[in-house]
């Protein structure tokens, strides 16, 4: 059943409230999803005051945190909705997000093998960079 994020927060222009169904993602959500006319996902949070360091600028793990929500999201569906878990999660922080900036997430699977699923992403807000990733993720029952 999904849980009601603990912030009311509107979606940006364009995007739909994602169901939350981890306890810690409902804590620092709503996050939020669009599908492009050629079927690439982008999701999205706003930078909140639950989100931000001292000096304004999003934590670090919050960007983590929506980044393994999401990729783990991209593993999923390149595995047919298979359950998965994350083995890895590598990030390069390339500038700041800060209060009330949307941050917007392209993630996709690069590879697969039979237990093992490569996903990367990118992490924007407007035209600016400000993250990309690199995840492993396992899925549960494959050797």
């Amino acid at each position: 059943m999904p849980l009601k994020a603990s912030a009311e927060v509107p979606a940006p222009e364009g995007f739909a409230p994602v169901e939350l169904f981890d306890p810690f993602e409902a804590h620092v959500g709503p996050f939020f999803e669009r599908v492009e006319e050629d079927g690439t996902r982008i999701a999205s949070f706003r930078v909140d005051a639950r989100h931000v360091r001292e000096d304004g600028t999003a934590h670090e793990g919050m960007m983590l945190t929506f980044a393994d929500a999401f990729m783990g999201g991209a593993a999923w569906r390149g595995v047919e909705d298979r359950p998965c878990v994350t083995l890895s999660l590598q990030a390069s922080l390339l500038g700041d997000a800060r209060l009330g900036d949307i941050v917007t997430c392209r993630a996709k699977m690069d590879h697969k093998t039979r237990a093992i699923v490569f996903v990367s992403a990118t992490f924007s807000v407007g035209e600016t960079m400000v993250m990309t990733g690199t995840s492993l993720f396992k899925i549960l029952g494959e050797r």
